[in-house]
């Protein structure tokens, strides 16, 4: 009867396998991590971009070109397009890079011009 080998016997060539595994998965780790910062940095550029021209947009429907213009400011963003047609306003700017548009009609209420 030939005995049972035991749990700590290892064939040859099977010795340290689990090292390049785990350097491996650390690796992919790392990868993941600097993609999923990249990706998340751009969401919230962008979104910080839509709220400054929401904000600036609201602005200039209710206090014109320089209330549109010192919001954008106030929020970081250049203005680089914007159009005020009688209620409606639109405009366009940029903020780290991102741009965004976004526009505003002033709503009359009874007894406004």
């Amino acid at each position: 009867m030939r005995p049972r080998a035991r749990a700590t016997d290892r064939s040859a060539g099977e010795g340290g396998a689990a090292l390049p595994l785990f350097a491996l998965a650390v690796v992919l780790v790392a990868v993941a991590t600097v993609l999923l910062t990249g990706i998340t940095e751009r969401a919230v550029a962008r979104a910080r971009a839509q709220s400054a021209a929401d904000a600036s947009a609201l602005a200039g429907a209710a206090g014109g070109r320089p209330a549109a213009v010192r919001t954008a400011a106030a929020n970081g963003a250049t203005v680089t397009w914007i159009q005020i047609e009688g209620r409606r306003v639109e405009v366009r700017l940029v903020v780290d890079g991102e741009a965004a548009e976004a526009h505003a009609e002033r709503v009359l209420r009874l007894g406004d011009d």
